[in-house]
């Protein structure tokens, strides 16, 4: 919805889905490089640990407790709780109760990723090769971390 004077408003669940993520804003929508989304995780979840070269991202907490791995720590994060991370910096998150939910503030390289990874899937592209070619094109570059799961 928008505004008389111009505001754009999302309320709870609008946006672009792809499956547990909602695509709030793009950064090509913001004039200001950068992109929201929220993310929904079960009890187990992880993304994989990777790097944004040269841009950094954030995350806040909405619901559930999970766990930010960085390149040497792990540490504990509880609802309210907001992570920067630095341009450059190894990072995943794990989810730990039986649920978990975060906004996630992307850099600008992250738009359209959603969008080429569901392609990708419709067209039986989404071998690991595909994926990780899809992600490096979107400055996403794996981690040397795993995380355990």
């Amino acid at each position: 919805m928008q505004t008389p004077d111009g505001l754009v408003v999302l309320g709870p669940g609008e946006g672009r889905a792809h499956g547990d993520i909602t695509v709030k804003v793009e950064a090509r929508e913001t004039g200001a490089g950068w992109g929201a989304v929220v993310v929904r995780g079960d009890q187990g979840t992880s993304g994989r640990t990777h790097v944004h070269r040269g841009e950094s991202e954030a995350f806040f907490i909405l619901e559930g407790d999970v766990e930010l791995w960085g390149p040497q720590s792990v540490t504990r994060l509880s609802p309210g709780t907001f992570i920067l991370v630095p341009p450059d910096t190894e990072h995943a998150l794990k989810v730990l109760t039986d649920e978990a939910r975060w906004l996630a503030i992307w850099p600008p390289s992250l738009d359209g990723l959603l969008d080429d990874l569901d392609d990708a899937r419709r067209a039986g592209r989404d071998d690991p090769d595909t994926t990780r070619e899809i992600r490096r094109r979107h400055g996403v570059v794996p981690g040397e971390r795993g995380v355990e799961g």
